[in-house]
């Protein structure tokens, strides 16, 4: 704005400039020529000359009658011309004065334009911080999960406080929400603990009676060992209940947690031409609860046996990541990118045999835990998940 004020403020000076010169030398031509051609002496201000003929310079001469602003010789001066009869007059104003006054002029401009830069400039800064300072506040209290009636700015009415008004409300639903899922979490879990113990501790006396039975004992084995499995995993349920900071997460070795999971999941490969193979150089601790990385592990493996008829299924681990590989039929494109939402099929059979829960419930425990997950397709088909570990993970020992 300053500029194109500057420009217009220019713009005049020079307009105006042209036309009170021109008037005024049109003006001044008129009297001095009827001066002369009525025999009289004409008397002109100090600052104008009258010519005639052979007085005017030779490079006024060569110009057509009208204005001109030309140097002669050493000196730039405004020139009017006219033709009367076989005479010709000249009318010649210099311009000296005016261009001092005319600089002076240009440089009050720039000067204007100057400060009024610097002026927009501070005012700018001002302004900006005074109206950004709510908005930090409020990003900074909603960046500290502030409870919805610590806001900030909540009684304006301004659209600071509109803002803020709408996350305070949002917040309250959040944190209700989450409240919520946490409490159900937690006392659905409590409330299986106690019957889960009565039948481990059932299946335990039950053993030891069954032992010239082998069919009733095979069958008080596998009570005795899901419902060790179900208490672990409602074990794994209250500690995902729990924020992840409220924590105290054990140091483990991943390697004995995977041997674990691939001996509960060789039921599920019985009667199929299935390879199921563990690869490993090295012991790798990684710093989490047994029941969370029990979770993942055994999930994904379920998974390759239930989607794997033949061929092999290959679980490599390494200081970084997991790798869990199958030569099953694979995940349809259409649902790899919603893979780990709740309820969705890795297949496209007409009856699954899950919920579609469990992959949404690996990354939910893998986001919990500061792991990453991601799947892959090998090139010779099949599926391929792979888990990454933080940096705090590393190997212990060489192993075979």
């Amino acid at each position: 704005m300053a500029g194109a004020f500057s420009l217009v403020s220019y713009i005049s000076v020079k307009v105006i400039e042209e036309q009170v010169i021109d008037a005024r030398l049109a003006k001044m031509a008129d009297r001095l020529i009827d001066f002369q051609r009525g025999g009289r002496m004409p008397d002109a201000p100090s600052d104008i000359r009258f010519l005639i003929d052979a007085d005017i310079p030779v490079e006024l001469r060569r110009l057509p009658a009208g204005f001109h602003e030309v140097g002669v010789g050493n000196r730039h001066v405004h020139a009017l011309l006219r033709d009367q009869g076989s005479s010709r007059y000249a009318v010649l104003q210099e311009v000296g004065e005016l261009e001092h006054t005319e600089l002076v002029i240009l440089l009050s401009l720039a000067l204007g334009f100057a400060v009024s830069v610097l002026l927009a400039a501070v005012l700018g800064v001002l302004c900006a911080k005074r109206i950004i300072a709510p908005v930090a506040a409020l990003a900074d209290a909603v960046g500290r999960n502030a409870g919805p009636t610590e806001l900030p700015s909540l009684s304006a009415q301004d659209e600071i406080g509109v803002l803020a008004r709408a996350f305070a409300k949002r917040t309250d639903e959040l944190q209700q929400f989450l409240q919520r899922e946490r409490l159900f979490t937690g006392d659905v879990s409590h409330e299986l603990r106690t019957p889960l113990t009565i039948m481990l501790g059932a299946a335990e006396v039950l053993i030891p009676q069954l032992s010239e039975r082998p069919a009733q004992l095979a069958t008080a084995e596998r009570i005795r060992r899901v419902a060790a499995e179900t208490a672990q995993r409602v074990s794994a349920l209250l500690l995902l209940a729990r924020a992840p900071e409220s924590q105290d997460a054990p140091c483990i070795v991943l390697n004995t947690i995977i041997e674990s999971e691939m001996e509960r999941c060789r039921s599920l490969l019985h009667d199929k031409l299935v390879e199921c193979r563990l690869e490993w150089s090295e012991q790798v601790s990684v710093q989490v609860h047994p029941e969370l990385a029990g979770i993942v592990i055994g999930n994904l493996l379920r998974n390759a046996c239930r989607h794997t008829e033949q061929g092999r299924i290959l679980v490599q681990l390494s200081a970084a990541r997991l790798l869990i590989e199958d030569t099953g039929s694979g995940i349809p494109q259409k649902v790899r990118k919603r893979l780990f939402d709740r309820f969705v099929h890795g297949d496209e059979r007409p009856a699954h045999e899950g919920t579609g829960l469990g992959l949404s419930i690996v990354k939910r425990v893998v986001d919990h835990v500061g792991w990453n997950v991601r799947l892959e397709t090998p090139e010779a088909g099949g599926t391929r998940f792979v888990l990454t570990f933080p940096a705090g993970a590393g190997s212990l020992v060489n192993g075979p």
